[in-house]
């Protein structure tokens, strides 16, 4: 997601990143603060346990399997062996993280009388959010009842309730006649959906197009079948994808899905107007400031450095810890030779950000800025920050 030319353009010597502080909610209890800053500083850690171990498979299944009619021995063999398997998105999350992975919180807060902690998640994938629901158990300990992947744009529940309803059917038991509506539909386009999902892992794009035209009206308006057909739309012709987009806002309007998958292909077009509004959209639901920055590296890709500047620094305004906007605004100052501001921004990140910065002679970026005086009078003023900060015992 828009990381491109600008993590090249920041010449960005070797660093490490502090942990940024929680933003909680007013009276929240303290066990979920506690919770969800240890969650934070597990996952940064690559400890997928942080939250694998404290999801709540029991309320997971019971959300899941509701209203639903299998025979009990199904269900109690779909149960145990979500069981056996667990969640792994812990797993998942620190497998995907690369050096310019993060997971931080955003807020804490209550939300129709259940706390809710809600993630920004940046990895090698992009970038996405994570909304955990939160409860205690019978001992008192807080655990994950349910996770809402802002790249699905649905609960976890309901895709696992997708899964079981599968299942179900592939082991010949029919729900079709003991469930109403759209699942009674979806059930009987069980292998129109496998037949898209194996499409998909096939690269046959068009093919994935031409089964989910083949749906029935109400299945076209089911956000399963429309993601699919957008992913593989996004690599078919530009009015093809831009028809999967629109037919997907016309069914979910807002969702936040749509604003996370359509900016890479709006920027691919250069339609940056249309990137953009995705980017506004998705902000009104999540308010991050990181959002900033990549309405930052629209506008220097639009070949607007004055407004990219602006945002870049509303983005280390909103939240001094965010890195990665230091890192273009100090390749930026080094690109112009304006070298106050790489002082500037190199004192802010190490301040701010906590940022251990490498030795800077030694990068052929930094070599205009080593030969300036600029570069003197700021090593002159850091030594002496250094020797002036307290010694950590």
């Amino acid at each position: 997601m828009l990381p491109l030319l600008l993590l090249l353009l920041a010449a960005q010597p070797a660093a490490t990143a502090a942990p940024a502080p929680v933003t909680q909610a007013p009276a929240m209890d303290g066990a979920y603060v506690a919770f969800t800053q240890a969650l934070e500083d597990g996952i940064n850690a690559g400890e997928a346990s942080a939250l694998d171990a404290h999801v709540d498979l029991e309320r997971l299944i019971e959300r899941s399997t509701r209203n639903t009619s299998a025979p009990s021995q199904f269900a109690e063999g779909f149960a145990k062996g979500m069981r056996r398997s667990g969640v792994d998105m812990g797993k998942q999350l620190v497998a995907a993280r690369d050096e310019e992975s993060d997971f931080h919180l955003l807020r804490l807060r209550m939300d129709g009388g259940a706390p809710h902690a809600l993630y920004r998640v940046i990895s090698q994938s992009g970038i996405n959010y994570l909304d955990f629901e939160l409860a205690k158990n019978a001992k008192g300990q807080v655990v994950i009842v349910d996770i809402y992947p802002h790249i699905s744009g649905e609960f976890f529940s309901q895709t696992l309730r997708r899964m079981y309803l599968m299942a179900a059917t592939e082991a010949g038991h029919d729900l079709v006649d003991k469930v109403m509506g759209k699942e009674q539909e979806f059930l009987k386009n069980v292998s129109k959906l496998q037949a898209m999902q194996r499409l998909t892992q096939e690269r046959k794009p068009a093919e994935v197009v031409k089964t989910f035209r083949e749906l029935p009206p109400s299945l076209r308006q089911d956000k399963l079948f429309l993601l699919l057909r957008l992913n593989a739309a996004s690599s078919l012709e530009e009015s093809e994808y831009q028809k999967a987009i629109e037919d997907f806002e016309k069914a979910f309007p807002n969702d936040p899905s749509i604003a996370l998958i359509s900016i890479d292909g709006h920027m691919l077009r250069k339609d940056y107007a249309s990137v953009l509004k995705s980017i506004d959209q998705l902000d009104s639901r999540v308010k991050d400031p990181y959002l900033h920055y990549l309405r930052g590296s629209v506008m220097l890709d639009k070949g607007d450095g004055k407004e990219a500047r602006r945002f870049f620094q509303a983005a280390i305004d909103a939240e001094p810890t965010l890195v990665a906007p230091y890192w273009v605004l100090i390749g930026l100052s080094l690109q112009d030779k304006k070298y106050k501001d790489t002082a500037r921004y190199l004192t802010a990140i190490e301040r701010d950000a906590k940022v251990e910065l490498s030795e800077l002679t030694e990068l052929e970026q930094y070599a205009g800025f080593v030969k300036s005086p600029e570069y003197k009078a700021w090593n002159k003023q850091r030594s002496a920050r250094q020797q002036a900060a307290p010694t950590v015992p």
